[in-house]
Protein backbone atom coordinates (compact mmCIF):
# COMPACT_ATOMS: atom_id res chain seq x y z
CA UNK A 1 0.00 0.00 0.00
CA UNK A 2 1.10 3.17 -0.88
CA UNK A 3 1.24 5.88 1.54
CA UNK A 4 0.19 9.56 0.25
CA UNK A 5 2.86 12.27 1.13
CA UNK A 6 1.93 14.15 4.34
CA UNK A 7 1.05 17.15 2.72
CA UNK A 8 -1.63 15.14 1.07
CA UNK A 9 -3.21 13.71 3.00
CA UNK A 10 -6.41 15.10 4.97
CA UNK A 11 -6.60 16.42 8.31
CA UNK A 12 -8.52 14.85 10.68
CA UNK A 13 -9.20 18.02 12.77
CA UNK A 14 -8.88 21.72 11.45
CA UNK A 15 -5.80 23.82 12.14
CA UNK A 16 -6.12 26.80 13.73
CA UNK A 17 -3.00 29.45 14.31
CA UNK A 18 -3.65 32.72 16.14
CA UNK A 19 -0.39 34.76 16.54
CA UNK A 20 -0.37 36.71 19.29
CA UNK A 21 -2.54 34.27 21.73
CA UNK A 22 -6.27 34.81 21.43
CA UNK A 23 -8.93 32.92 23.17
CA UNK A 24 -12.51 34.31 22.08
CA UNK A 25 -13.73 30.62 23.95
CA UNK A 26 -12.96 32.42 27.30
CA UNK A 27 -14.88 35.77 26.23
CA UNK A 28 -17.82 33.64 24.71
CA UNK A 29 -18.26 31.40 27.78
CA UNK A 30 -18.65 34.86 29.97
CA UNK A 31 -20.81 35.87 27.72
CA UNK A 32 -22.83 32.80 27.31
CA UNK A 33 -22.87 32.69 31.33
CA UNK A 34 -24.21 36.45 31.23
CA UNK A 35 -26.80 35.78 28.75
CA UNK A 36 -28.35 32.75 30.65
CA UNK A 37 -28.47 34.01 34.16
CA UNK A 38 -29.31 38.10 32.96
CA UNK A 39 -31.79 38.85 35.93
CA UNK A 40 -34.98 41.11 35.32
CA UNK A 41 -33.85 44.36 36.13
CA UNK A 42 -30.12 44.49 34.70
CA UNK A 43 -28.81 45.38 31.51
CA UNK A 44 -26.83 42.67 29.28
CA UNK A 45 -23.98 44.52 29.35
CA UNK A 46 -24.07 44.87 33.51
CA UNK A 47 -25.07 41.03 33.54
CA UNK A 48 -21.96 40.34 31.20
CA UNK A 49 -19.51 42.38 34.02
CA UNK A 50 -21.19 40.30 36.83
CA UNK A 51 -20.92 37.05 35.09
CA UNK A 52 -17.46 38.08 34.34
CA UNK A 53 -16.15 38.66 38.13
CA UNK A 54 -18.03 36.10 39.56
CA UNK A 55 -16.30 33.42 37.10
CA UNK A 56 -13.08 34.89 38.00
CA UNK A 57 -14.20 34.41 41.54
CA UNK A 58 -14.63 30.96 40.88
CA UNK A 59 -10.90 30.41 39.46
CA UNK A 60 -9.20 32.24 41.89
CA UNK A 61 -11.11 30.35 44.65
CA UNK A 62 -10.07 27.06 43.00
CA UNK A 63 -6.24 27.91 42.48
CA UNK A 64 -6.31 28.93 45.99
CA UNK A 65 -8.07 25.60 47.38
CA UNK A 66 -5.46 23.94 45.02
CA UNK A 67 -2.34 25.80 46.09
CA UNK A 68 -2.88 26.41 49.58
CA UNK A 69 -1.10 29.34 49.58
CA UNK A 70 -1.66 31.11 52.74
CA UNK A 71 -1.38 34.78 52.97
CA UNK A 72 -0.54 36.30 49.92
CA UNK A 73 1.79 39.76 50.06
CA UNK A 74 1.73 41.58 46.42
CA UNK A 75 4.75 39.68 45.20
CA UNK A 76 3.33 35.94 45.62
CA UNK A 77 -0.22 37.31 44.75
CA UNK A 78 1.25 38.59 41.49
CA UNK A 79 3.11 35.85 40.99
CA UNK A 80 0.37 33.16 41.27
CA UNK A 81 -1.56 35.64 38.91
CA UNK A 82 1.39 35.29 36.38
CA UNK A 83 1.08 31.81 36.02
CA UNK A 84 -2.83 31.88 35.59
CA UNK A 85 -2.47 34.76 33.01
CA UNK A 86 -0.05 32.80 31.17
CA UNK A 87 -2.61 29.79 30.50
CA UNK A 88 -5.18 32.10 29.50
CA UNK A 89 -2.87 34.30 26.76
CA UNK A 90 -2.47 37.57 28.42
CA UNK A 91 1.05 37.43 27.93
CA UNK A 92 2.31 39.06 31.57
CA UNK A 93 5.30 40.71 32.08
CA UNK A 94 6.93 42.22 35.26
CA UNK A 95 7.57 46.20 35.13
CA UNK A 96 8.48 46.39 38.50
CA UNK A 97 8.34 43.78 41.98
CA UNK A 98 5.06 45.42 42.35
CA UNK A 99 2.97 45.78 38.65
CA UNK A 100 2.25 43.06 36.32
CA UNK A 101 1.35 44.58 32.79
CA UNK A 102 -0.75 42.77 30.36
CA UNK A 103 0.65 42.33 26.83
CA UNK A 104 -1.42 40.89 25.19
CA UNK A 105 -5.04 41.29 25.15
CA UNK A 106 -6.58 37.90 24.50
CA UNK A 107 -9.88 38.95 23.70
CA UNK A 108 -8.54 41.87 20.67
CA UNK A 109 -10.15 42.15 18.08
CA UNK A 110 -13.38 42.23 19.70
CA UNK A 111 -11.96 44.64 22.26
CA UNK A 112 -11.29 46.79 19.50
CA UNK A 113 -14.88 46.37 18.62
CA UNK A 114 -16.38 47.10 21.60
CA UNK A 115 -13.91 48.36 24.31
CA UNK A 116 -15.92 49.34 27.07
CA UNK A 117 -17.76 45.87 27.27
CA UNK A 118 -15.15 43.85 26.72
CA UNK A 119 -12.35 45.68 28.83
CA UNK A 120 -14.80 46.48 31.27
CA UNK A 121 -15.49 42.53 31.20
CA UNK A 122 -12.14 41.48 31.46
CA UNK A 123 -10.98 43.98 34.37
CA UNK A 124 -14.34 42.15 36.42
CA UNK A 125 -12.61 39.18 35.74
CA UNK A 126 -9.29 39.65 36.97
CA UNK A 127 -10.48 41.67 39.71
CA UNK A 128 -12.97 38.42 40.75
CA UNK A 129 -9.87 36.38 40.37
CA UNK A 130 -8.14 38.41 42.82
CA UNK A 131 -10.79 38.28 45.51
CA UNK A 132 -11.69 34.17 45.04
CA UNK A 133 -7.90 34.30 45.41
CA UNK A 134 -7.54 36.23 48.47
CA UNK A 135 -5.14 38.43 46.96
CA UNK A 136 -5.88 41.49 49.19
CA UNK A 137 -2.45 43.22 48.47
CA UNK A 138 -3.19 43.38 44.69
CA UNK A 139 -5.23 45.21 42.46
CA UNK A 140 -6.84 45.22 38.84
CA UNK A 141 -6.52 48.46 37.70
CA UNK A 142 -8.00 49.94 34.17
CA UNK A 143 -4.50 50.80 32.54
CA UNK A 144 -5.17 50.82 28.43
CA UNK A 145 -2.03 51.33 26.37
CA UNK A 146 -2.17 50.41 22.61
CA UNK A 147 -1.06 47.11 21.26
CA UNK A 148 -1.82 45.55 24.83
CA UNK A 149 -4.33 44.53 27.32
CA UNK A 150 -6.44 47.55 29.34
CA UNK A 151 -5.53 45.88 32.51
CA UNK A 152 -2.76 45.64 34.61
CA UNK A 153 -2.11 43.93 38.22
CA UNK A 154 -0.38 46.10 40.75
CA UNK A 155 0.24 46.58 44.45
CA UNK A 156 -3.44 47.80 46.04
CA UNK A 157 -3.27 51.20 47.33
CA UNK A 158 -4.13 51.81 50.77
CA UNK A 159 -7.52 53.53 51.11
CA UNK A 160 -7.08 56.63 52.49
CA UNK A 161 -9.29 56.43 56.30
CA UNK A 162 -12.55 58.42 56.69
CA UNK A 163 -12.32 62.56 57.22
CA UNK A 164 -13.67 62.60 60.30
CA UNK A 165 -16.97 65.42 60.26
Amino acid sequence: MRRRPACARSAGSPIQVSIPDRRHELLAGLLLRAVLAEGENETAANAAIRTARQHGDELGGQDRARLRPGRLGAERGLTLCEQMLNQHGFEPAREAPDRLRLRNCPFHPLAAQAPDLVCGMNHAFLTGYLQGLQAGAVQAVLAPRSGECCVQLQHAQPQDPPKAG
